[in-house]
């Protein structure tokens, strides 16, 4: 369903530089263009690191870098670990600025507006692309087929366009569903909820007391839980022409919704509860089942006892089990003065190594499905949840759109309320999809 609409509109995306630049970012800047340097190389783990140059900069190989990454190190240890192997292996200094999630897309937005080499690579979501490749501000990374054919191609045309790579993917944080195999079998079941359907009938009998049959995180994260449910159901936001095509699907959405808050098998509040809370609160014994983000499991065979946590594949919707692909990938600023430099610590990072090592380290799932074959990674994870993470990773969905944020903030402020029972689901599916309609009219994309 996604893959041709994604190639097409890829290559709408990166014709459509005027439109980027001046009415998404809100900037004149762009790039001057180059061919490749023809230099090339090998690795020392037999991945090439061959890189083509558009922007402005050099391919020398620089003894240092400015990395932006998304947040504090505190809480990626796995990318700190990975950096600390980048410097040792090659004698490249990485000087990190953590700037906080909230504020990264603003951050590296003001500084390529004004073409400034200020940061060399960063690490953000695949959704942040079509806005910075329409605009000429990332710089493809030249990496071929041996590098990236380990991906999923899901993932991979989700992070390319017109053929060239402009992120790596580094680290997996898809939709996760878990369940508390003890309370279920105190209720009379073997195995979690598999179908909407499913959930909704035995969703009540899990509800009993303080506890709540089925949650799933919406703070923060509200269009990305949408989307989830929406690819379960056959749809997706845009077409090939990039016009809004969701409120047919979504009406399944959304009345699964409101029939699983109808029937008490959600928890008051849920709104009002991202990432984070839904995972203390599925570690507290509230929920009986929960979708959330992969870390949640490994967060669970910590502070759980053995044979308490269990894990399945997504409950399937009319369509499908597909879950949300909300990778983190490394790209490298097209305004660059240290491009080869940049390009060789994107391409270390997102080594088949570097993969397993994040998710040793950190317990992030990861992009690269052979991993979850590798000895050290079984014996360290259940082999019943490398599976589940497997199947999400290779059956995880995603789109990348222009004025991503815009288009965001108009579906969160139709669902969260439609969400609630505070609005009527057609209505509010409706106003969203004329929001958007009208947002890609005046900066002439539709």
């Amino acid at each position: 369903m996604q893959k041709n609409s994604k190639r097409t509109r890829r290559t709408f995306i990166k014709s459509a530089g005027v439109i980027g630049t001046a009415a998404l970012a809100g900037c004149s800047g762009g790039s001057d263009s180059s061919t490749e340097d023809g230099s090339g190389g090998e690795s020392s783990d037999g991945e090439s690191s061959d890189g083509a140059t558009t922007g402005t900069g050099s391919e020398t190989m620089a003894d240092e870098i400015v990395f932006y990454n998304a947040g504090s190190l505190e809480f990626d240890p796995g990318t700190e670990d990975n950096i600390n192997r980048f410097e040792e292996e090659t004698g490249i200094s990485v000087e990190v600025n953590e700037v906080p999630w909230s504020n990264l897309k603003t951050s590296l937005t003001t500084i390529w507006r004004n073409q400034d080499s200020t940061v060399d690579a960063f690490n953000g979501p695949t959704w942040w692309l079509a806005d910075f490749v329409s605009s000429d501000w990332l710089e493809p990374l030249g990496l071929g087929s041996d590098h990236m054919s380990k991906f999923p191609d899901s993932l991979n045309d989700l992070v390319q366009f017109d053929g060239q790579t402009y992120m790596a993917p580094e680290f997996g944080k898809w939709g996760s569903y878990l369940y508390d195999q003890q309370y279920l079998n105190d209720q009379g079941f073997d195995a979690p909820p598999d179908t909407w359907d499913e959930v909704l009938n035995q969703g009540e009998q899990l509800s009993q007391g303080d506890k709540s049959g089925f949650a799933f995180t919406w703070a923060g994260k509200s269009v990305f839980s949408f989307k989830q449910f929406l690819y379960q159901a056959g749809g997706q936001l845009f077409n090939d022409s990039y016009e809004p095509v969701f409120v047919e699907e979504g009406m399944e959405v959304l009345e699964f919704f409101n029939e699983l808050r109808e029937r008490g098998i959600t928890p008051d509040g849920m709104s009002s509860l991202g990432e984070g809370g839904i995972g203390d609160n599925f570690i507290a014994g509230q929920y009986a089942t929960v979708e959330s983000w992969t870390p949640l499991g490994s967060r669970a065979i910590d502070e759980w006892e053995e044979g308490r946590i269990g894990s399945a594949r997504p409950p399937k919707g009319p369509e499908s089990r597909a879950t949300f692909q909300d990778t983190n990938g490394i790209s490298v600023s097209a305004f660059s003065e240290r491009k080869g430099a940049a390009k060789e610590f994107a391409r270390f990072m997102t080594t088949r190594a570097s993969s397993k090592n994040n998710m040793l380290v950190e317990g992030n799932p990861a992009v690269v499905p052979e991993v979850y074959e590798d000895d050290e990674v079984q014996s360290e994870y259940p082999s019943w949840l490398l599976e589940d993470m497997r199947f999400n990773l290779e059956n995880a969905q995603s789109e990348t759109y222009m004025a991503q944020p815009q288009v965001d903030d108009y579906l969160n402020e139709q669902l969260t309320p439609a969400l609630l029972g505070n609005k009527d689901p057609e209505a509010a599916l409706n106003d969203a999809y004329s929001n958007i309609e009208r947002l890609y009219q005046d900066i002439g994309l539709l």
